[in-house]
């Protein structure tokens, strides 16, 4: 068996130059910005056929919405195959935050190893993420 090498990170910097999206690399992954939300492509070195593309952020969570939040997660997860939401927490300079993140999973193989997986993967990403937003509205 072949080893390949940055296969997520190559097929997702293909299709981002192919369509005139400007990336930048992070020490986590690529990150690029597309119609007008910020996506995040990690980058794993020890697994290069996973490709995780995330939407960071979509909905900064507070003590008033967590709830709400909570379950517009479990409401989105329950309606989407590969595209799911988690509520993050994190610290942030001594402060506990929590924002809304959603993700789309794919392990590469020999079937899905094309550009065309980024397209979709943009396209559920920003679908969820509009669903979501009604969800909490």
């Amino acid at each position: 068996m072949t080893v390949r090498k940055n296969v997520a990170k190559n097929l997702t910097l293909a299709y981002l130059k192919a369509h005139g999206i400007e990336a930048r690399n992070s020490k986590v992954g690529v990150n690029f910005v597309y119609e007008g939300w910020n996506f995040l492509l990690w980058h794993d070195a020890d697994d290069p056929m996973f490709f995780r593309l995330t939407l960071p952020g979509i909905l900064d969570v507070t003590d008033d919405n967590y709830a709400q939040a909570l379950m517009a997660c479990n409401t989105l997860n329950w309606n989407y195959k590969v595209v799911k939401a988690s509520l993050y927490e994190y610290d942030e300079a001594g402060k506990n935050r929590a924002s809304v993140w959603v993700c789309f999973e794919q392990m590469l193989d020999g079937t899905t190893i094309s550009e065309e997986i980024v397209g979709r993967a943009i396209t559920a990403l920003l679908d969820a993420a509009e669903q979501f937003q009604n969800l909490i509205a």
